[in-house]
């Protein structure tokens, strides 16, 4: 692709497709149209906010609505290009990830966002709707498969699970991902969002050495997030916690 020294920025308007569920919270957001710009003639439209997993494919000057940035994404190497800013697209052939660079939104800042578009995960999805009780394994004192990978009780398995019963956008199965050290998901979080799961690494904050994982339930405005697990403190049982949000060792976005 081209790159461009000076990308003309259009103003932005609402888009007219009806709202696109914000990926991270969840929430339904009013898609701001932009256009594709400074390509080689396309832009690949990818599963995740990396390279390597494209689903589709734009042309320049195609009209993208976008639903919100991120700056924690992965590099551009084909382009030679260290920038981590994406965006969530909708079109009319779906939704998807963008780089950022090639996309008339406001040129970035130092931090990477571009002023005055929205960031994923924000408003109104601090929490998640999850009910932890409806875990179907809550009370199991041996062994047992869960037939995905864990077992019953784990803390492995009730994340598993939790992400596979939040009712919010995941891109990656949690299940067969081994112990809780082991886990990855599509990509890491640099910063908490509802429906994450927190990971720690062997033996960091009262982990075992096999690490652990949680879901966070909800992201509070005083640094500290809410947790919902298994088998911390009593084996096979909920435990519901809130920590400070630099407790686990990073966060995993499925």
């Amino acid at each position: 692709m081209l790159t461009a020294a000076i990308v003309p920025v259009l103003a932005p308007h609402a888009a007219s497709a009806a709202c696109v569920t914000d990926p991270y919270s969840g929430v339904c957001v009013s898609p701001v149209t932009y256009k594709v710009f400074s390509t080689d003639g396309t832009l690949a439209v990818q599963k995740t906010p990396k390279v390597d997993n494209v689903v589709r494919w734009l042309k320049e000057g195609d009209s993208v609505g976008v639903v919100c940035q991120i700056n924690n994404g992965g590099t551009d190497p084909y382009d030679n290009m260290t920038s981590h800013t994406w965006d969530y697209i909708s079109t009319a052939a779906g939704t998807g990830w963008v780089y950022d660079h090639f996309i008339t939104t406001p040129a970035q800042g130092t931090d990477g966002w571009s002023p005055g578009v929205r960031h994923c995960g924000s408003g109104g999805g601090s929490t998640s709707s999850l009910n932890p009780n409806n875990y179907p394994w809550p009370a199991v004192d041996g062994w047992v498969a869960d037939g995905h990978g864990y077992y019953e009780g784990e803390c492995v398995s009730f994340a598993a699970w939790a992400i596979r019963s939040d009712g919010m956008p995941h891109s990656k199965s949690p299940d067969w991902l081994g112990n809780a050290d082991m886990w990855t998901g599509a990509y890491v979080d640099t910063s908490p969002h509802a429906g994450d799961i927190a990971q720690w690494d062997d033996k960091v904050n009262g982990a075992g050495d096999r690490g652990h994982v949680a879901y966070v339930a909800a992201v509070n405005s005083d640094g500290t997030i809410k947790v919902y697990e298994y088998n911390w403190g009593t084996m096979h049982r909920l435990n519901i916690r809130t920590i400070p949000a630099n407790a686990p060792s990073r966060y995993l976005h499925f």
